[in-house]
């Protein structure tokens, strides 16, 4: 049988395909092509969410009753003063008591609050003087604050405490009781889900933006799938927030690109971000500075109650319950990663901007070879669905070579794309020696362009940076985590090449479990079971209590 392959645009067979003829195949541009049903088909391994997993802040407020905010004109002296002076006297203010916070006006018609008293564990007294004051407990700010009459001071500090308490009741409720949402943004694929037993993402999609060509305006950015449609394209950058570039070394992300993957991710779980708490995943190459930034975001715009913030490779470490091992992780770049009983060995770690994507790349160029041009930045996944279906990991390349030689039948594969109506009318893929060429970079990355040295050599610096007493424990540990170590041979293939550089009577074990392209997804939920979950993670009121400077302090707890 065969189908309709594209070579520079042309349609050059059109012949019987399971018994009809397709006279209904037309051509159509890259531009005008819509990538739906093969985006849909690509990130389609999802499942629904139980319901009972998604038990949020609003569930439990509803049971409360609800307590209109008091607000009134009271006096108030400058902060950290106890008693007015020349200098520090008495100024009328507008005060609201809401939300665990006390807030200060210029006056009952302003909008904008003059500052903001964390009633989290603070302390308030009241004098016979109609007065009252109030210490934060972080900053151990002092304020007070006179009234009129000592029953309406005594009305005040009755407020207050009853939001003192109801803060610590919240934070409690919300420790035990309210779920976790995870979300692990890749630089080719968003996850997202909630937690529960056997947690597995009901949300997926490409980590794509689409913004205006003319206006360069971001804030109305198009995210997701949705920005791949042609309408969408035909106006459009398409940008990849979390996409390092294979050339340059340098790499920085803009945040409010990574929020908006983020708000995507909620709108698509139809969860409110104020409801849940958060994991997030993100790639080793989201800096320190970038962290606190989006911290910043995530706490004051979209009012997330608690977040752990992590690296993916550390979380695909959980996702095998161990605590000591080496993990491969390669999506669209690829991170080697050494870990003892938890912590990472830094001399042993090994990034590079070079993975998935590199495979795509030299898949392109080999399919370019035997006639289907796929070039277009929509067109590669198309590649990316044919990689998927097609592509291995040669236990030796050069005697694969001769297989294929001898042989070709046996060893080519067809994809099927009729479904998809790709451009230039293209019906099938026909490929044979591209399945394994392009994914021979992995052992050897001349093949992709690089002058490095392959992922077996990567793992044994990883293993040999350890201590000796834990090399052998590193050896039976080695465990591949991201969407690209799903490719057929490669847990064989690089079991054997570590084999052949550890001393003689090493066991290496390379551990590949079914989920493993969302390994980090599946750690993250490890981790959220654990009693200790809730006592890692920055609570919004303790990051808020921090002054800006000393927020990058709290990231300590993390590493």
């Amino acid at each position: 049988m065969a189908g309709i392959s594209g070579n520079l645009g042309l349609v050059q067979d059109v012949r019987l395909i399971d018994g009809f003829i397709p006279l209904d195949i037309e051509e159509k541009s890259d531009a005008t092509w819509d990538p739906t049903m093969l985006i849909n088909e690509i990130f389609s391994d999802v499942r629904p969410c139980p319901g009972y997993a998604k038990k949020t802040i609003s569930d439990m407020a509803s049971r409360n009753e609800e307590v209109v905010p008091m607000s009134g004109l009271i006096e108030k002296l400058p902060s950290n003063a106890d008693k007015p002076s020349l200098l520090k006297s008495w100024k009328k203010r507008f005060v609201r008591c809401q939300n665990c916070n006390l807030f200060y006006y210029e006056d009952n018609k302003s909008t904008r609050a003059l500052g903001i008293i964390k009633l989290v564990g603070a302390k308030v007294t009241i004098s016979a003087d109609h007065t009252f004051r109030v210490v934060e407990k972080e900053s151990s700010t002092l304020y007070t604050f006179r009234c009129a009459t000592q029953a309406f001071a005594e009305d005040w500090v009755a407020a207050i405490r009853r939001e003192t308490d109801k803060a610590d009741v919240v934070r409690q409720e919300v420790e035990n009781s309210v779920s976790t949402v995870i979300m692990d943004v890749g630089s080719s694929t968003t996850r997202a889900g909630f937690v529960y037993d056997n947690a597995y993402p009901c949300v997926c999609f490409p980590s794509v933006m689409a913004y205006n060509r003319e206006t360069k305006d971001k804030s109305a950015a198009i995210y997701g799938k949705d920005s791949l449609l042609p309408s969408v394209r035909e106006k459009s950058v398409l940008r990849y927030p979390l996409r390092s570039s294979l050339t340059v070394k340098k790499f920085g992300v803009e945040v409010n690109e990574i929020v908006g993957l983020i708000k995507h991710a909620f709108d698509a779980l139809e969860a409110k971000p104020s409801e849940f708490k958060l994991i997030l995943t993100l790639p080793q190459c989201v800096q320190e500075k970038e962290k606190v930034e989006l911290l910043n975001i995530i706490f004051e715009d979209l009012h997330c109650p608690a977040v752990y913030l992590s690296e993916q490779a550390i979380m695909a470490l959980y996702s095998y319950h161990m605590t000591s091992g080496v993990v491969v992780d390669i999506g669209d770049r690829m991170d080697i990663v050494p870990v003892v009983d938890g912590v990472i060995v830094e001399n042993g770690v090994s990034r590079y901007p070079y993975g998935g994507r590199a495979v795509n790349e030299a898949m392109t160029r080999l399919l370019a070879e035997e006639g289907y041009r796929m070039f277009a930045d929509v067109q590669q996944y198309v590649v990316k669905y044919i990689k998927e279906r097609a592509a291995y990991v040669a236990d030796n390349k050069s005697e694969q070579e001769d297989r294929c030689s001898l042989n070709p039948g046996e060893w080519t594969e067809t994809v099927d794309c009729r479904r998809f109506r790709l451009p230039s009318g293209i019906l099938s893929v026909k490929v044979l020696e591209s399945r394994f060429k392009a994914t021979e970079g992995f052992f050897d990355p001349n093949v992709f362009g690089y002058d490095n040295v392959g992922i077996h050599h990567l793992v044994e610096k990883a293993i040999k940076a350890a201590g000796i007493d834990n090399r052998r424990e590193l050896c039976r540990n080695i465990l591949l985590s991201g969407g690209s170590t799903q490719t057929r041979g490669l847990p064989k293939r690089l079991q054997s090449e570590v084999a052949t550089l550890m001393p003689a009577g090493s066991q290496v074990q390379v551990h590949a479990h079914d989920d493993r392209h969302y390994a980090a997804f599946k750690g993250a939920a490890v981790l959220a079971s654990l009693e200790m979950f809730d006592s890692i993670c920055i609570w919004s009121q303790d990051w808020l209590a921090h002054e800006h400077e000393d927020r990058r302090s709290m990231l300590s707890r993390w590493q």
